[in-house]
């Protein structure tokens, strides 16, 4: 009878610790399922945040590669007003809001988030605002963030009797542009006949633009880099 009962008794131990473990391992896998599900929609809450990020800092590009086409000075405000409701309209119960201040004065001057400052010998277009993004649906309030535009164009010397004209491009943070070709230059009155790029010795990157018949050290250059800012450089 004892053996019995103890073989009984260790089944009862065995059958115990099976269902235990069975429990475990639902939880474990219940947890595994809700935790991958709330990674699911965090992921999509990320995407979601980096979408209307980087899509504003790029309408904020596209603003001022307008504005130096047209010198519409609220071409910034408009396109940002369409932008906040167009967001509304993508994403409809996610309670998606983003709000802007468009930068004004300070150092640079700025008049409603764009500035174009040209026909210097370094000149400059620049484009600046903050945002501030809230979506409703996940809690999310205040995310703050700022999207600048900036290319700027600098004559650093002009050799008539090379006829050739030597010019910096700079864009965001002073980082040279180091993608532009002939068609990305032009020299008021003269016809160029090669652009060519290198580092100079103390390793600025720059631009050589070799023009026809270039008689005079005053000279009107104008770029576009690849977003289609445009700015105007004149050396006196």
């Amino acid at each position: 009878m004892r053996i019995v009962k103890n073989k009984k008794g260790q089944f009862i131990i065995i059958a115990v610790m099976m269902i235990a473990l069975m429990i475990v391992s639902i939880g474990a896998i219940m947890y595994s399922a809700g935790t991958y599900y709330r990674y699911e929609q965090w992921e999509e809450y990320i995407i979601l945040v980096e979408h209307v990020k980087l899509n504003t800092i790029r309408l904020v590009q596209i603003s001022l590669a307008n504005y130096t086409a047209s010198a519409n000075n609220s071409t910034l405000k408009d396109n940002l007003n369409q932008w906040q409701n167009d967001l509304k309209k993508a994403y409809p119960g996610y309670g998606v809001i983003l709000t802007y201040d468009l930068a004004d004065g300070t150092n640079i001057n700025y008049y409603q988030g764009l500035v174009s400052h040209w026909n210097e010998n370094v000149s400059y277009s620049a484009a600046n605002a903050n945002f501030t993004l809230d979506i409703a649906s996940i809690g999310l309030t205040g995310y703050r963030f700022m999207a600048t535009a900036f290319l700027s164009l600098a004559i650093l010397n002009v050799t008539t009797s090379t006829n050739k004209i030597t010019v910096t491009v700079t864009g965001e943070d002073g980082m040279p542009i180091t993608d532009l070709k002939k068609d990305n230059f032009y020299v008021d009155g003269l016809n160029i006949t090669s652009v060519t790029s290198s580092y100079d010795p103390s390793y600025t990157f720059r631009y050589t633009i070799e023009c026809e018949n270039l008689q005079s050290s005053s000279a009107t250059v104008t770029v576009w880099d690849q977003r289609g800012i445009k700015v105007i450089a004149k050396n006196t």
